[in-house]
């Protein structure tokens, strides 16, 4: 079994230190029957998170459509509909 330090306040990572003897003393089991059973469970959150990084940086079929909706003059966004509506606002008046 390994005790982990706490974080310490320059940043820098504590040492792990090593307690052997705590397998046997505390459970009465070798140190090879503890390791024998040990097993690690992921959160959702962690296996979301693993999941993410396989993910390309950059989603290459969104950045293809709207490069073709660009070259084609049909993107719009918020900031030309409202562009638009202004200059028709100003016609109309």
């Amino acid at each position: 079994m390994n005790n982990i330090s706490s974080v310490s306040h320059s940043g820098a990572p504590a040492p792990i230190e090593s307690s052997r003897a705590a397998g046997t003393a505390e459970t009465g089991l070798s140190p090879a029957r503890i390791r024998a059973n040990d097993r690690v469970e992921l959160s959702r959150a962690a296996q979301l998170l693993s999941r993410l990084s396989e993910l390309p940086d950059v989603r290459e079929d969104l950045v293809a459509r709207v490069r073709a909706e660009i070259a084609a003059g049909g993107y719009e966004t918020d900031a030309k509909i409202e562009q638009a509506l202004d200059q028709l606002t100003e016609d109309l008046v």
